[in-house]
């Protein structure tokens, strides 16, 4: 490399121009360079997205070590920064009345606390209150039960649901919270379907009847949806033999059921599923005595 400097021949000023003269050999060093310099830095932003893409959709297996045992037909509910498994079976009577916390942060299980746990069931209900786990009602093994428990995660403590005015024993219901109480409607009592229920209020640990004035008529293996200030039940069965397509609006505030609408297109099913979106009710799935699955579904629009 050859450099070379031109200068003013006038005192006063200072401006001078360099040249740089670059070899052949030179400027092919600089090609390359330059072109392993843009494979590794599109070769980093490759992996960099690639990694982005990972963190947006990717699985990870949760932790065996810890876990509470083995089972089917149990219950979760989320808390805000862990899910909370309960109760339960292995196929086999007797049921569980154990569980566990998962942390998905951490990957990690913690225990739950026996003492003071309601009797181990399957078929039951559990809501989550913002600061408690609420179970209530299922199946014992030999018998519905009309009895539950509160589950503070924080001090791993369980506090008994009254019965006293507590709805008939039942499994296969539906609940539902509303931000300061819970729903429990319909159900199977062991001899019938039922449409009846109640409101359990957990700070008074009291129970209130529901209406059953214009209640939709009695099922079990409903869904059922809170829309803010109503509760929405859907579907289910009379008998397994008798799916429905029919359902209620239910107003806590007032005590009273409105009819809802009902589609022509719209297959009677039970065991299905329903979410609310924040201004409709979507339901999906299920099964009825014609089909013992479907693919189908609908969306209900309630106006207040």
């Amino acid at each position: 490399m050859s450099l070379s400097t031109i200068g003013s021949s006038q005192k006063s000023s200072h401006n001078c121009l360099i040249t740089i003269s670059i070899s052949p050999r030179q400027t092919t060093l600089m090609e390359t360079y330059l072109l392993k310099s843009t494979a590794a830095i599109t070769h980093f932003l490759l992996l960099i997205g690639s990694l982005i893409c990972c963190a947006q959709e990717s699985w990870i297996i949760v932790s065996d070590t810890n876990a509470p045992k083995a089972r089917t037909l149990h219950s979760t509910v989320w808390t805000g920064n862990r899910m909370i498994v309960w109760g339960g079976g292995s196929g086999n009577v007797p049921f569980f009345k154990t569980g566990g916390t998962y942390d998905s942060i951490t990957n990690t299980w913690g225990p739950i606390s026996v003492q003071g746990a309601p009797e181990a069931r399957s078929f039951h209900t559990t809501v989550w209150t913002g600061n408690q786990m609420i179970v209530w009602g299922g199946y014992s093994g030999k018998q519905t039960l009309n009895t539950g428990g509160t589950y503070d995660p924080i001090t791993n403590t369980w506090s008994p649901i009254s019965v006293q005015g507590a709805p008939e024993a039942r499994s296969f219901h539906t609940t539902v919270w509303t931000g300061n109480q819970m729903i429990v409607w319909g159900g199977y009592s062991g001899k019938q379907t039922l449409n009846t229920g109640g409101t359990y209020d957990p700070i008074t640990n009291t129970w209130s009847p529901i209406s059953v004035q214009g209640a939709p008529v009695a099922r079990g293996a409903s869904t059922i949806v809170w829309t803010g200030d109503r509760m929405i039940v859907w579907g289910g069965h009379n008998t397994p033999s008798s799916p429905l397509k029919s359902g209620g609006i239910y107003d806590p505030e007032t005590d009273t059921w409105e009819s809802m609408a009902n589609h022509n297109r719209l297959e009677p099913r039970s065991n299905h599923t329903a979410v609310w979106t924040g201004d409709r009710m979507i339901v999906w799935g299920g099964h009825n005595t014609a089909s013992p699955a479907l693919s189908s579904g609908g969306i209900y629009t309630y106006n207040d």
